[in-house]
């Protein structure tokens, strides 16, 4: 089979076409409703559970004895455990209502973020030509993406921010043409 069996594809075809034929289509991210719906019952969840364990906990007291000291012993450690859930409860409930507002709205024009809270929304909105980088780094368990620009403006998401941030910056990225580059 030789070259000329093959059309060429013509002065429209090629990368710059695909991309931004890909780039037309208008897509919305957001956190997934049941997940944030499972983050919120896990919430009600830790305040059940701490509640438990501070009348358990209360209920140590009246043991008395040559066991008096495991007791005590037992004591700290319900306090503990419901303290770490009641200090869990309203962490995991902010978390589930800062996650239910982010969004990136991606268009045939660029990126926009619509991050930070219902009533201090930061948004920030960047042309594809004018993504210069898409960096990752891994800070403890969270996965950080920074998304720059070439006049300086950055925004940044975490698995704080979407459940799936990896897939936000790859479709980013794939979009802008620019490749995801480890810290």
């Amino acid at each position: 089979m030789g070259m000329t069996q093959f059309q060429s594809p013509g002065p429209s075809a090629g990368i710059n076409s695909q991309i931004e034929s890909y780039r037309a289509a208008p897509v919305v991210l957001r956190n997934s409703r049941f997940l944030i719906a499972v983050t919120m019952l896990c919430s009600i969840a830790c305040a059940f559970i701490a509640v438990c364990m501070a009348i358990f906990d209360i209920s140590t007291f009246s043991i008395s004895g040559p066991f008096a000291f495991y007791a005590w012993k037992s004591f700290c450690y319900w306090l503990a455990g419901a303290l770490a859930f009641g200090y869990g409860c309203p962490r995991l409930w902010k978390l589930a209502r800062a996650m239910a507002v982010h969004q990136v709205q991606m268009d045939g024009r660029g990126v926009n973020f619509i991050l930070g809270t219902k009533k201090k929304p930061a948004v920030l909105f960047l042309l594809w030509d004018q993504i210069a980088s898409i960096k990752q780094k891994r800070i403890g368990h969270a996965q950080q993406f920074y998304v720059q620009s070439k006049a300086g403006s950055e925004a940044r998401f975490s698995s704080y921010t979407f459940f799936r941030p990896r897939k936000v910056a790859r479709m980013i990225a794939e979009r802008a043409g620019v490749a995801i580059q480890k810290i």
